[in-house]
């Protein structure tokens, strides 16, 4: 096994097959399914940020009020 070189190549993205060098994805049910994995990332990324600011803002109305 020591002198055995695999083919050049890449890995999927999504699933982790062996793709052809240069290529992301191994057909477009991977790709479709990353994107909407991605989106969802995002979507809850806005989310945290946003229950963040608002908890903030919440906080420093109480202490304005409180005051």
């Amino acid at each position: 096994m020591a002198g055995i070189r695999l083919p050049e190549h890449s890995h999927c993205k999504f699933c982790g097959d062996p793709v052809p060098f240069g290529q992301d994805y191994c057909d477009d049910e991977c790709r479709r399914l990353e994107d909407e994995r991605e989106a969802s990332e995002k979507r809850k990324e806005y989310m945290f940020y946003g229950s963040a600011a608002a908890i903030v803002i919440a906080l420093i109305a109480i202490r304005i009020v409180l005051l």
